[in-house]
């Protein structure tokens, strides 16, 4: 398990990197980001359908279509609101995203004549569409305001700290963290991720030092930042932990070896996003 994690862990890594080098060459504007919108407009719907799986296997009316029909609605307001500039008008759009989702999840299971489970399965719909379609035009908005260089580091410190306490865990830990909830994790482990996330801050800020304004961490932003990224990318675990459990699965699916489904990839850095793109805006000059 650990060697194909290993593996599929440096394919994702060298990708990720390639997308960010291929990023850095196309704008949305004067920023970066057209190709991490156009993966996500990908990674968006097999995200949404493996929530949308999980939530019937609670018991909760989440029919895979409608499911990801409204997560790509909150994505599209999302990413319409970073193409207007009237600050009023964006806010607006991107608040709309969610009242839209709401009612279209609504109207959805509504069409189908059966009253029981409609309000739940909306609201869980909507849920979900916040999680894997609203949060990462966070990301998007970071890209186009500060660069894919920068905007890639803060991506991997909140790996690094996933990273830290999978390893701090398997090497000294000894008390669980939430047993009942995530029966892996120890109270050493989620210390190395914040000394992991820390650590990787720290170095991202020394990496960015003498770029443009928009494009430099400070260092204090750095530390700061990259534990803050790696206690809230925890907590992205421990939400899709809490659905899992629910659901009685291991993992959200299978499509990425030794690691399970996209949301088991992307359940730190999805909840992570907001916590980035205020770092970003209070540890630059942009």
């Amino acid at each position: 398990m650990l060697r194909q994690r290993l593996i599929t862990g440096s394919i994702l890594i060298g990708s990720f990197l390639g997308l960010v080098w291929l990023d850095d060459q196309c704008t949305i504007r004067d920023g970066g980001g057209v190709v991490f919108a156009a993966l996500f407009a990908i990674l968006i719907p097999l995200a949404a359908a493996e929530a949308a799986r999980l939530g019937r296997d609670c018991g909760i009316r989440t029919p895979t279509g409608l499911t990801v029909i409204v997560a790509l609605t909150m994505f599209l307001a999302g990413v319409t609101s970073l193409l207007v500039s009237d600050p009023t008008l964006a806010a607006g759009l991107a608040m709309l995203g969610p009242a839209a989702g709401f009612a279209i999840a609504s109207i959805g299971l509504a069409a189908t004549r059966r009253i029981e489970g409609a309000f739940m399965g909306a609201a869980t719909i909507a849920g979900i569409a916040i999680w894997t379609g609203l949060l990462p035009v966070f990301w998007l908005s970071a890209f186009r305001d500060h660069g894919a260089w920068l905007v890639a580091g803060l991506v991997l410190v909140v790996k690094s700290g996933d990273i830290g306490a999978y390893f701090t865990g398997m090497a000294v830990g000894r008390h669980k963290l939430i047993p009942w909830l995530s029966p892996k994790k120890t109270i050493e482990g989620g210390i190395g991720a914040l000394l992991f996330g820390g650590l990787a801050g720290a170095g991202l800020a020394a990496l960015t030092a003498g770029q443009p304004e928009n494009m430099s961490l400070s260092m204090t932003a750095g530390v700061v930042g990259g534990v803050s990224l790696a206690f809230v990318g925890g907590l992205g675990d421990l939400l899709e932990s809490l659905l899992k459990r629910a659901a009685g699965a291991k993992d959200s699916g299978s499509i990425v070896p030794g690691m399970g489904g996209i949301l088991d990839v992307l359940d730190s850095p999805l909840v992570a996003g907001p916590v980035a793109w205020l770092i970003l805006r209070l540890g630059t000059g942009g």
